[in-house]
């Protein structure tokens, strides 16, 4: 009976084993950021025979809204037109689809640097006209770029390209440069965008507030919630199906927590919403530098694009430093929802004090720091998922 007893047993702990076993597989727990859904950052070069086209293997590399990767590309001959995809968008949560151009201008900027790279000059017209809420979901056109052969260079920040990913995870004390800060400064600021470094303990902290008030704002707004939430993948099928989306891999916890929460069952929105309202409030904000990116009118299609395309060349700038980088745009998020609601807004006017300059309005927040780990890459879905085939 005893010998049975251990039998049992025995052979109950190996089912539970193997079904534990079979659940890390099936969830990827040993697998962080690996498979097919991250094949296009080790491609990301191309090949010659491809052209023109070539440079559109870094121009799905950008940074963009939750990984919803809004961007399509019609590429014939020296002619490369880039839509916005408005299908994949953030709902409720970029009702104006304003975050969603920030992505597409990530996209041309590092199109235009691979073309440079591989021996282009690049004739670039870029779209305009007014965002309204809630469009329809059809692409839109958003520039058009013609590629004539000239001279090859060399250029860093086309080389930081595969390095570039938004770390979630928390950052060092360890404060930034000036001289760094002026840097990063001299790349973006132009006639159309500014940005706005806050490194004072007094800005910061205020800063902090805002984006912590606007988080708590979004998720007890059901809509927000619900947008946010269709874009979170968990599971190894989910992430390999989809190839975009917020992963728990690069979602900034640590890897024991990382691999622990795909283990689990997945949570509900509320208690997702919960913990994201923490990690800003006790990590994300806690930084040496929180920033904006400002315009004159962040509502105008062509200046939505030309300020994604100041995030990414910052993003890569930073890189190239070895510094981390990370959106933390509720403030702004806000601003846009409160507007569609026809309520009254408090963050847009919060934001212009802190940066302080006048007839410009904030597009984009982020943090800047020193990440205590690497950032690990997101999704991405293949070239062939995003070009337009000429019928």
């Amino acid at each position: 009976m005893a010998v049975s007893r251990r039998l049992l047993l025995g052979g109950a702990g190996a089912a539970l084993l193997g079904g534990l076993g079979y659940r890390a597989w099936d969830r990827g727990v040993f697998q962080t950021a690996q498979g097919p859904a991250f094949e296009p950052w080790q491609d990301w070069k191309g090949n010659a025979g491809e052209g023109a086209g070539r440079s559109l293997h870094a121009a799905i590399l950008a940074a963009n809204p939750h990984d919803t990767q809004p961007w399509l590309f019609e590429a014939h001959g020296a002619s490369i037109a880039v839509m916005a995809d408005r299908g994949r968008n953030l709902g409720a949560f970029d009702p104006f689809r304003r975050e969603m151009h920030l992505g597409v201008g990530c996209a041309i900027e590092n199109l235009m640097r691979a073309a440079s790279v591989y021996g282009y000059t690049i004739n670039a017209v870029v779209n305009g006209g007014r965002l309204a809420p809630t469009p329809p979901d059809k692409p839109v056109a958003a520039a058009h770029l013609w590629l004539d052969a000239g001279e090859a260079m060399r250029d860093p920040l086309f080389e930081a390209i595969p390095h570039r990913h938004t770390n979630r995870g928390p950052y060092l004390e360890r404060p930034i440069a000036a001289a760094d800060l002026q840097k990063l400064a001299g790349l973006i600021d132009s006639a159309e965008v500014r940005v706005v470094f806050l490194s004072d303990p007094k800005a910061r902290a205020e800063m902090a507030s805002l984006i912590v008030e606007a988080t708590q704002h979004i998720i007890d707004d059901p809509e927000m919630s619900q947008a946010s939430a269709r874009w979170i993948r968990t599971g190894r099928r989910d992430v390999e199906q989809h190839r975009d989306g917020i992963v728990i891999d690069n979602a900034g916890l640590p890897m024991w927590m990382a691999e622990g929460a795909k283990l689990l069952p997945d949570i509900d929105a509320h208690t997702a919403d919960g913990q994201w309202l923490k990690m800003t409030r006790d990590v994300q904000t806690c930084v040496p530098v929180l920033g904006m990116i400002l315009v004159r009118d962040r509502l105008e299609m062509a200046t939505a694009i030309a300020a994604g395309r100041a995030w990414q060349r910052l993003h890569l700038a930073a890189t190239t430093m070895g510094l981390a980088a990370q959106p933390l745009n509720q403030p702004v998020e806000m601003v846009d929802r409160n507007q569609q609601r026809g309520r009254n807004d408090s963050f847009g006017a919060s934001l212009q004090r802190l940066a302080k300059l006048n007839a410009w309005e904030a597009t984009f927040a982020f943090r800047l720091g020193y990440g205590e780990r690497p950032a690990l890459p997101s999704p991405r879905r293949p070239l062939s998922d995003v070009l337009i085939e000429r019928g």
